[in-house]
């Protein structure tokens, strides 16, 4: 019997660790994550800072780095021209350090166009400063494990964490001008206000699968899926993504170049 029994126990804590759910890397949030995420920040007229959304540093240029935020959060849609822009405003990083605040301006350098889901904003930072970068990986699936670095309120750089609900909704979900069907649904506890923009990163990958981009009955995060930065990335390098336009005062393209 007492054979039986242990042989019984063994095989559930074998089970229990096959099923649970990867931990939270303490070393990949503390060494990459938290600092690779940074505050975006505009000057507005008055001179004050006012504090918008997060953004992530993707990827080390000769003179700076990319980092990748939500197009709400800095970039307006044009529903006539089918074009989208960035905001009149100058933008400004930070990496929250504790005490004084430094902040270094950033450059709108392509946005998506949220009427058809794409609800990234894309920005260079000249900097010779150190920043470490997240890798973008792959969607993710329904129970995925997440970590996510983001300033809700504007209170600071805080950790979440939670779990995929659903990989893309099946429903027609418009808020505004956004357009959030075959968006992702997660679970977790605390994102907020100023959390937009902020990545997801699934634990199994350690890389970037969805950015967060609100928030449905204050219930369900919604996040954009990593393959639709990817494939908008793709459009702005070989131009073939014709609603991104850098001044809101340029023509229209023709239809036959926004429908491309």
């Amino acid at each position: 019997m007492n054979t039986v029994l242990t042989l019984l126990l063994l095989s559930a804590a074998a089970l229990g660790q096959a099923s649970a759910p990867p931990k939270v890397s303490t070393d990949f949030v503390a060494d990459i994550l938290y600092p690779a995420t940074a505050l975006l920040y505009s000057e507005e007229a008055d001179g004050g800072m006012k504090m918008r959304c997060t953004a992530t540093s993707i990827q080390k240029t000769a003179t700076g780095y990319v980092f990748v935020t939500a197009a709400h959060c800095g970039c307006k849609d044009n529903e006539d021209k089918k074009t989208v822009s960035p905001e009149k405003a100058f933008f400004y990083l930070t990496a929250d350090q504790k005490g004084q605040k430094k902040f270094d301006k950033a450059e709108v350098v392509g946005c998506g166009y949220r009427h058809r889901g794409d609800d990234f904003m894309l920005l260079q930072l000249v900097s010779d400063e150190t920043w470490p970068t997240v890798p973008l990986g792959d969607d993710p699936v329904v129970l995925d494990q997440i970590v996510n670095v983001a300033s809700p309120l504007g209170l600071g750089k805080q950790v979440f964490s939670g779990a995929v609900s659903s990989s893309a909704v099946d429903r027609p979900v418009i808020d505004g001008d956004i357009n959030w069907t075959g968006a992702v649904l997660l679970q977790m506890f605390g994102v907020n206000g100023g959390s937009s923009g902020s990545s997801v990163v699934c634990l199994r990958q350690k890389a970037i699968c969805a950015f967060v981009v609100g928030s449905i009955q204050d219930t369900t995060m919604t996040a954009m899926p990593v393959s639709r930065l990817k494939k908008l990335r793709a459009g702005l390098a070989d131009g073939t993504y014709k609603y991104w336009v850098k001044d809101p005062d340029a023509p229209a393209p023709t239809e036959e170049k926004v429908t491309k």
